[in-house]
């Protein structure tokens, strides 16, 4: 018998980032990441700025996620992001052009949450 699967989806309100099945997951939880294996009790969590780990078998789909909910339930995990990047949508230069005009502006909330944005997005390009 093969093992159980979490069946995975994130979504954006601009699009689906990812659909399919997974073994694990490193999520970026509100008050720092967990992991998420099948069997996994439910849950329902706020997200945080980080990079989602997608892991499938010996590959790994990353993804940049800024803050949402997060829920597991039955080897069902609902994944919706306020907004997301798959590795590969990333363009670097960008997410480092962004990084120095956030670091440029004046200190304020606005600021941190931007220079974390920032460096999420190269973080999850770089890996």
């Amino acid at each position: 018998m093969a093992s159980p699967k979490l069946d995975v989806s994130v979504i954006s309100p601009e699009k689906l980032l990812f659909h399919g099945d997974a073994d694990s997951l490193v999520v970026p939880g509100s008050d720092g990441f967990f992991g998420v294996y099948p069997g996994h009790t439910s849950l329902v969590s706020l997200l945080g700025i980080g990079v989602l780990e997608v892991r499938q078998g010996n590959k790994t789909k990353i993804a940049a996620i800024e803050g949402g909910f997060f829920e597991v339930r039955d080897n069902k995990v609902t994944i919706l992001t306020d907004h997301g990047s798959l590795k590969e949508d990333i363009d670097l230069a960008d997410a480092q052009k962004a990084l120095e005009e956030a670091e440029a502006l004046p200190p304020s909330t606005e600021k941190n949450t931007l220079v974390q944005k920032a460096k999420t997005r190269i973080l999850a390009a770089s890996r």
